[in-house]
């Protein structure tokens, strides 16, 4: 048995030390100062979303985050709730050095993802029906290199230690979002990632007390940006929106007022804020543009996914409901009106409504909220708008716990 260094102990110690007293420090600063709080479920559900970014950061930092040997980690999902996540869309991101060189391979089986500058259309498939993609800093050769290139920078690799100011959340350097539109598709995604390069080492090095160290050094820095950015962000966006009206749609997500959407992005998005009391309904109509997908979710007030499995908290173009007229209408309350969109608000007084136009092809449309005594919401929809029975939601919500279930958990 080999002696144990001092000075290790000393570094483990005072790592450990600072992670225990920052994740003290950040729940009491949640608990006692954060100002924009309506109710005591709110100040759960911040203290709750203080948690689960630490559980996140932890688990990628310390499992996630070799660029030798690189892992695509899920993030947003059944477990990580943070951020607004699109209940039909995987996140995923891997760890990456600039000056290496990755082969990703992935079957998506048709469905729409965006990994690192590509979007599914863009990419040359192989034989099988699967892509490669090639990710290094040179470019390959032009004739018998792979046609799916995606170039690395300096700054590839720079978030795996570098904690942006501006949406600080795990981030590796390549990743991407892969769609899951439709409710009846139980089909997986295949997703890997490697390291190819001649300069790769072949086995991981192993643990020591300076790299655990740095692991949650790391995972700290990265809590103490996301505890205050998020929670910021969804003070903007109260602050830059009246209750319980829709804002029109465009590129720049809301409550981000210096971010820059990328040239021709594809993604649109809008906003409610919306504010309900036990006995009142939010109805929602919107003309539905031609594009390749849409969705209306809630969010918690913390800009966190609610709970999307056991509660209908989110439609979609594949398995929502379209009145005759060609318009989509949405019911968001506390208690089940009666209607096939109902929105589930959970108990929660306020939240938000968040609206996605992908690729759309005719002029994107602003929704039309109502405010109105729950009893009344009938009055606002179209005589042959269906009536939903206790039957048919226990139907609609079995189906959509299973399929919840069968994605995250297969």
């Amino acid at each position: 048995m080999s002696t144990i260094n001092p000075d290790d102990r000393v570094i483990l110690r005072e790592a450990w030390q600072g992670l225990c007293d920052d994740l003290r420090m950040f729940g009491t600063r949640t608990i006692d100062d954060l100002e924009d709080v309506d109710n005591p479920q709110e100040l759960a559900e911040a203290l709750r979303s203080v948690a689960r970014m630490a559980l996140m950061t932890l688990q990628q930092r310390m499992e996630f985050d070799d660029p030798d040997f690189p892992t695509f980690f899920r993030s947003l999902d059944d477990r990580f709730k943070y951020a607004g996540p699109d209940t039909y869309i995987t996140y995923v991101t891997a760890p990456v050095r600039p000056e290496a060189t990755y082969r990703v391979n992935v079957d998506h089986g048709g469905r729409d993802l965006q990994l690192g500058k590509f979007w599914s259309r863009d990419l040359v498939p192989n034989e099988d029906g699967t892509v490669d993609i090639i990710a290094s800093a040179a470019a390959p050769d032009a004739e018998s290199g792979p046609a799916n290139w995606q170039p690395l920078t300096r700054d590839s690799g720079r978030s795996r230690r570098t904690v942006p100011e501006m949406y600080p959340m795990v981030d590796g350097g390549f990743g991407g979002r892969i769609y899951h539109t439709d409710p009846h598709d139980d089909r997986p995604t295949r997703l890997t990632i490697e390291r190819v390069d001649d300069k790769r080492p072949r086995q991981p090095a192993p643990l020591t007390p300076q790299r655990l160290a740095e692991q949650l050094d790391s995972s700290r820095e990265l809590l103490d940006a996301m505890t205050t950015w998020w929670f910021q962000r969804s003070t903007n966006i109260r602050a830059e929106n009246e209750p319980n009206v829709v804002g029109p749609p465009g590129t720049r997500p809301p409550g981000v007022p210096t971010f820059t959407p990328p040239a021709n992005s594809p993604l649109n998005y809008g906003v409610c804020c919306w504010e309900l009391d036990p006995d009142q309904a939010l109805v929602i109509t919107s003309e539905l543009p031609v594009a390749d997908y849409w969705s209306f979710q809630l969010n918690t007030a913390w800009w966190e996914a609610p709970d999307n499995q056991h509660r209908q908290t989110s439609i979609n173009d594949h398995h929502a409901h379209v009145d005759t007229d060609g318009r989509f209408r949405c019911v968001l309350a506390h208690r089940d009106p009666g209607t096939p969109n109902w929105l589930d608000v959970g108990g929660n007084r306020r939240g938000f409504l968040f609206y996605r136009w992908l690729r759309p092809t005719t002029p994107m449309p602003t929704p039309v909220a109502v405010l109105t005594p729950l009893a009344d919401v009938r009055a606002h929809l179209p005589l042959e708008h269906p009536l939903f029975d206790q039957a048919a939601r226990d139907v609609q919500l079995a189906e959509r716990h299973r399929w919840y279930a069968r994605r995250f958990q297969s």
